[in-house]
């Protein structure tokens, strides 16, 4: 899973775009930034924090502070069909946003409950979402202040929307996530840069200021398996989409992912995905 970094901090607390895509390429990612995602346009799968459900033209989909999640487009955006898009409006905040005014102001709780469902993810489906949806698609001509107060305005309506859905299962547990960790999410970012490279573990503990030995230790302990193990499935998630286009044969992947032979890669993919990168490619695509 990767860590992505915005261009979010205490001068830029708000961003706001319109996107346009052939398709979803982005992973699974996770962010501290919250973020709201309107589908104007486009079909496929939605994945957050443990719920997986269609893309629908019209929705929106409010993802909390860490939460991880990764969109995937049809199996007919992949076939080079100038005519289909996808399309929609992705704006977002930073993840102590007027967090003293939100925790304090009695006028602010519906925002503050609402904040805390995003731990798990909302759904603003349609058709009774037209006004947040006229709302949010004038976010990327706002500039300043007005972003701010129009992101206050906007979070109310979400917090009174009657129609609002939940996601992820009440076994979906952020708080017990590694992801939080300060001196985690550093050598996370730096894995996540250099996942594909040959990547040395006294490189990665010098991020978190250990020796190897101590590192390991304390990355097993957070994230519940090796570094080393960390880093293969990285890698064979990224092999995994790029699988699923014919651009690529299997040996350039292998090299490509960051692993040295074919009989190492083809292991460790199996291991993981329970078959070969050739089955695997052949099931996708069928």
């Amino acid at each position: 899973m990767m860590h992505e970094l915005l261009n979010i901090n205490e001068h830029i607390p708000v961003i706001a775009r319109f996107y346009d895509y052939e398709r979803f390429t982005y992973p699974w990612h996770f962010h501290r930034e919250y973020e709201i995602i309107y589908f104007s346009e486009g079909e496929g799968s939605r994945f957050v924090a443990d719920n997986m459900e269609a893309i629908l033209p019209g929705d929106i989909i409010l993802i909390g502070s860490n939460v991880p999640h990764y969109m995937r487009s049809s199996e007919k955006y992949y076939a080079n069909d100038a005519s289909l898009r996808t399309k929609g409006v992705i704006v977002q905040f930073a993840h102590n946003f007027m967090s003293y005014a939100i925790s304090n102001y009695t006028n602010m709780k519906p925002i503050r409950e609402l904040l805390k469902m995003a731990d798990r993810g909302v759904l603003f489906s349609a058709p009774g979402n037209a006004e947040l949806i006229r709302r949010i698609k004038e976010f990327p001509m706002f500039k300043g202040v007005e972003l701010i107060v129009q992101l206050l305005l906007l979070l109310d309506k979400m917090a009174h929307f009657r129609q609002q859905r939940i996601l992820g299962t009440p076994h979906f547990d952020l708080h017990n996530s590694p992801y939080i960790d300060g001196r985690m999410e550093k050598v996370l970012v730096y894995i996540n840069r250099k996942y594909a490279e040959n990547i040395k573990l006294n490189d990665i503990a010098r991020i978190a200021s250990m020796n190897t030995s101590a590192f390991c230790r304390y990355f097993k302990e957070k994230i519940g398996k090796s570094p080393v193990r960390y880093i293969q499935e990285l890698r064979v998630g990224y092999a995994c989409k790029l699988l699923t286009s014919n651009h690529l044969d299997i040996m350039q992947i292998c090299i490509e992912c960051g692993f040295n032979t074919p009989s190492f890669f083809n292991k460790i993919f199996k291991r993981n995905t329970g078959l070969t990168p050739a089955e695997y490619r052949k099931q996708f695509l069928k």
